[in-house]
């Protein structure tokens, strides 16, 4: 298309959304139980998948010889939230005494038997243990080692701070999740870990001048970098040390219009697992919103005021050495939902994109007459031209090399003209047109709503249940994304029919990606304000949002180890 700079990234993202397209048209004629049929949860397919993943798997999964308690996470995880059982073929002792054969005699969990312990596959192992559950699983874990080896791997603020992957490892923000995350679920001691490690301040250092966080200091702001900052922050009472109302500018900018999921970095395409990693950061967020507004009702403090966004311009620092000089500062700043302003006189995607379309092929029809009237004067002809060209013309030329240069521009004018259809159909058929954003009342229906309020104005990362109400509004209920859209993605585009979910369209269903599209999923679903999108039996079971461990097995783990105390 002329005048469009075309990329690797941008010709895959085009392509992304003409798959959509074709996904999601079908989805625009139809309302309330044809509707459903379409985005109905393959529960029983989905269930199958997984529990093939338990037992022998096939040579090709040698490559994650070193992550085989995350597989078993990903299975027993993905089970748990479809409330389905383990295969007649294995018993939880079995699992059980694999995972134990994981377990290093110095504490925390190898990537397989006879393998060096590992702060990731520790966070598998003891996830997976805990959503098995019952006295076997829990006893199989040897608190006091792994405590040992918790404290081994902490780094001392004077060098840095955060957690060493593993002996002589890496340090970054999955570290210190992973590490605060087992403590928790296992009901050790997080604030001398977090006072041991300097992991904080080692946290805080990892945001981004975009809002999100990176892997470690100075890198690019990243989707399941972001999560793990953030929950771990939370897990050691101290999130407010980010900037949060930038983080969640950030993070609300991830949710693709067209596809309704997420990427996990800008101006990258959309990945079904970043539903759970990027999706997950909305109900932590959500948490901190209500415990502000709880504390200000208790104190009596007015509301801050909604007329304009909170967070500041997004500026880079002038360099990352700077912006690590910088004195530690609480960013205590307030989440607060601004109301949507007046978007009377504003163009949304899908007006845009067919005004464009009108426009261009306009442009296409004029060129192709202009070489079909051959007969015109050359002089016209060099009148017309020199106009196209714009560089005062082009200079003696034949009327036939004249109609050339006509047909090279109809022609390039055609292909804009072609790719601006393609960009009208896409943003018709697009996950925020089928699920705009409304009131959370329509939002928890699952209803499709009018097609007057699909086709209007419609602000860019608009959250579902958002309201221009002003002080009425109920903030603490308010996703701050749009669920329904989520989902959408997750049931028309990332469903294998055979089982088991995927990345994207065109892309083969594992596990991993499976557990964490059901994962964001069941967030999409259970985050107040959200609810279900399609069939009632679509609904999962519930997980905690800060260690991605469904509810009443996390529930039963910390009654049992707490009895421990």
């Amino acid at each position: 298309m002329a005048g469009l700079l075309k990329t690797s990234t941008s010709q895959q993202q085009h392509a992304l959304e003409l798959k959509l397209c074709g996904l999601y048209q079908n989805l625009l004629e139809l309302e309330g139980e044809e509707r459903d049929e379409l985005l109905l949860l393959l529960r029983d397919r989905h269930a199958r998948y997984l529990q093939g993943g338990l037992g022998y798997l096939p040579a090709g999964f040698i490559s994650l010889d070193a992550s085989r308690p995350w597989i078993c996470y990903w299975v027993l995880h993905g089970l748990a939230l479809l409330d389905s059982p383990l295969p007649a073929y294995i018993s939880a002792d079995q699992v059980t005494a694999f995972l134990s054969s994981c377990q290093h005699p110095s504490g925390g969990y190898g990537g397989g038997p006879g393998q060096m312990p590992h702060l990731a596959p520790t966070y598998a192992a003891v996830s997976a243990l805990l959503t098995l559950g019952g006295k076997a699983a829990y006893k199989s874990i040897n608190r006091a080692a792994l405590w040992d080896f918790l404290c081994r791997m902490a780094i001392p603020p004077e060098q840095g701070g955060g957690f060493r992957m593993h002996e002589g490892g890496e340090s970054d923000v999955r570290s210190c999740y992973t590490a605060l995350a087992v403590a928790s679920s296992l009901g050790l001691d997080m604030p001398t870990l977090s006072t041991k490690s300097g992991m904080v301040d080692y946290i805080r250092r990892c945001q981004t001048y975009e809002g999100g966080l990176g892997g470690e200091p100075g890198n690019e702001a990243h989707g399941g970098y972001t999560f793990c900052g953030l929950a771990a922050l939370k897990l050691a009472g101290q999130p407010e040390v980010l900037d949060l109302p930038r983080l969640l500018h950030w993070a609300a900018q991830r949710q693709g219009w067209v596809e309704g999921g997420f990427n996990g970095r800008t101006n990258k395409l959309v990945d079904g697992c970043y539903s759970f990693w990027q999706g997950g950061v909305f109900p932590l967020l959500q948490q901190l919103l209500a415990t502000g507004e709880q504390h200000r009702q208790q104190q009596q403090v007015p509301a801050v005021s909604r007329s304009s966004p909170t967070y500041p311009p997004l500026t880079p620092p002038s360099s990352w050495q700077q912006q690590e000089q910088q004195p530690q500062q609480q960013c205590s700043q307030e989440i607060v939902v601004p109301p949507l302003p007046d978007l009377s006189r504003v163009q949304g995607p899908q007006q845009q994109a067919q005004l464009d379309a009108e426009r261009l092929n306009e442009v296409s029809d004029a060129l192709t007459e202009a070489v079909l009237g051959s007969s015109a004067e050359a002089s016209t002809l060099a009148d017309a031209a020199s106009s196209l060209d714009g560089n005062g013309g082009p200079g003696p030329r034949s009327a036939a090399a004249y109609r050339q240069l006509y047909l090279q521009k109809a022609q390039a004018a055609q292909q804009a003209a072609e790719y601006a259809d393609e960009m009208a159909a896409i943003a018709a058929a697009s996950a925020a047109v089928l699920y705009p954003c409304t009131s959370t009342a329509a939002a928890s229906s699952g209803s499709r709503g009018d097609a007057a309020a699909a086709a209007a104005p419609a602000a860019p990362a608009a959250p579902a249940g958002c309201s221009s109400s002003g002080d009425d509004q109920d903030v603490t209920a308010n996703p701050l994304f749009n669920t329904r859209a989520l989902q959408c993605w997750i049931l028309r585009a990332c469903q294998q029919l055979k089982g088991g979910l995927r990345d994207k369209p065109g892309k083969s269903a594992d596990y991993y990606h499976t557990c964490y599209c059901l994962s964001g999923l069941s967030m999409a679903q259970h985050i107040p304000g959200g609810g279900v999108v399609g069939a009632a039996s679509n609904r999962l079971k519930q997980a905690d949002p800060l260690v991605n461990i469904v509810v009443n097995k996390l529930q039963e783990a910390t009654a049992y180890f707490s009895s421990l105390q």
